[in-house]
């Protein structure tokens, strides 16, 4: 079994280059992942069995059992509590001889009586007496396509990552490689530096604009997909799936009679499966048949994880549609998180690089953060803004007008001063010293 999932942890290994945020690794790559990993689980019929067996009078079991996988089981859906309690109500007015005790022959003229009731007493959920052409049955055949629901849903989820990689075109890997790493040559240094420099100096603004677009229409994306997955599996099972969360709700309070009876209705362990056989002269036998599906006691435990996991991501996608509107509506957030990878650049500096930069330029100066060095990254926009106050300069607009919300910065940044002549006056002092030395030692 391992050796089958292990080739998927490959998918899960952080690359060089990042190109994804954290809430769409989650959406499109874990989720993968997960999704695959129950296909191979329900696949491996030497660790769970044989998805169905069944028992009947007949000798051809395998013949049986193939017929009834094929053409479908069934089970007797539940009725309403008011038909439930008029069944009940019916039951108290079939008179039973008081005198007599309660035989076998008793019973079954109780049961023949009141189907409602017969079904009470059933073997299991679903399962028991029924009247043919006059019960309801609910057919079972969804559970036969396990495996290409969850294949479907996994390239269902791989859609938006393999549109971005499409769209990305490797703009990201191109700016970033070679210059991720903690240790850098200094050539290497050098040359990359002045490459994002020339780049960033020659205003992509509308390519940036679309390259950030490109990328919200692939999270709103992964928002319509977890949308659209639930409605897909409240179709495949019957309108149960927006009903699933009644089953997880009985876990943590380890009701587990409610929670077989929820899951049954859409994962059932035992079902009815009904054949028909022709005697000597011709004449059509019904055989009843009864099935145990083995398989679904794996099925309600992988879907109600599912459940849990393809809420959480939706709500997390929403999440993220949100914050994305909030970053496009407010340019001081995104100096605030630009600035969470600039450590010890005044905060002027940083809304003046900022200025002529629009959303687009933004995302992209952002991704490249994450993906360089953080020296070389301050060193690049020290040198944009070393560009930017030439300009000003050469226009003849006086900085100092900025320099007012950065008191903080620059009493920081004199302190530092400060803290750095206080080191080289100590090191004239040990020179001066050791030269005293020298001579009176000589």
């Amino acid at each position: 079994m391992y050796a089958a999932v292990k080739p998927l942890s490959k998918y899960l290994r952080l690359k060089t280059v990042r190109i994804y945020d954290p809430i769409f690794t989650l959406h499109s790559k874990c989720t993968i992942v997960i999704l695959l990993t129950c296909t191979f689980l329900l696949s491996a019929k030497q660790y769970f069995g044989e998805p169905i067996l069944c028992l009947s009078d007949t000798k051809h079991a395998e013949y049986v059992q193939s017929y009834c996988w094929t053409m479908g089981t069934y089970i007797l859906p539940q009725e309403q509590e008011e038909s439930e309690k008029h069944a009940l109500l019916s039951v108290e007015h079939i008179e039973v001889p008081s005198s007599s005790p309660l035989n076998r022959s008793s019973i079954r003229a109780l049961l023949a009586n009141n189907e409602q009731y017969a079904r009470m007493l059933s073997i299991a959920e679903g399962v028991g007496p029924e009247t043919r052409g006059v019960t309801k049955r609910l057919y079972l055949r969804y559970y036969q396509w396990v495996f290409m629901i969850l294949l479907f849903q996994s390239l269902l989820f791989y859609f938006p990552s393999f549109l971005w990689k499409v769209w990305e075109g490797q703009r990201m890997e191109q700016l970033c490689c070679e210059i991720g790493d903690a240790l850098i040559l200094e050539e290497t240094y050098r040359m990359r530096l002045r490459m994002l420099t020339k780049y960033f100096r020659a205003r992509f603004s509308a390519i940036h604009c679309c390259y950030a677009i490109k990328y919200a229409f692939c999270e709103l994306l992964n928002l319509i997909i977890s949308g659209l997955n639930f409605w897909l599996m409240d179709v495949i099972f019957n309108g149960f799936w927006h009903k699933y969360i009644h089953a997880l709700a009985a876990i943590p309070v380890y009701d587990w009679n409610l929670w077989n009876l929820m899951t049954s209705r859409v994962f059932p362990k035992v079902a009815k499966c009904e054949m028909f056989f022709y005697g000597p002269s011709g004449t059509p036998n019904v055989l009843d048949i009864l099935c145990v599906l083995p398989l679904n006691i794996l099925n309600e435990k992988l879907f109600a994880v599912l459940y849990v996991w393809f809420l959480f991501i939706a709500m997390l996608a929403a999440i993220n549609i949100f914050y994305r509107l909030v970053l496009v509506c407010c340019p001081e957030l995104r100096l605030q998180l630009l600035r969470t990878h600039l450590r010890g650049m005044p905060k002027a500096h940083v809304r003046q690089v900022l200025s002529h930069a629009g959303y687009g330029d933004w995302f992209v100066l952002m991704s490249v953060s994450i993906n360089v060095n953080p020296t070389l990254f301050r060193d690049l926009l020290v040198q944009l803004y070393a560009e930017y106050a030439g300009m000003r300069k050469d226009a003849g607009v006086d900085d100092d007008d900025d320099d007012e919300d950065d008191d903080e910065d620059s009493s920081t940044s004199s302190t530092d001063t400060s803290l750095g002549n206080a080191t080289m006056v100590r090191g004239l002092n040990l020179k001066r010293t050791s030269h005293f030395y020298n001579e009176s030692h000589a």
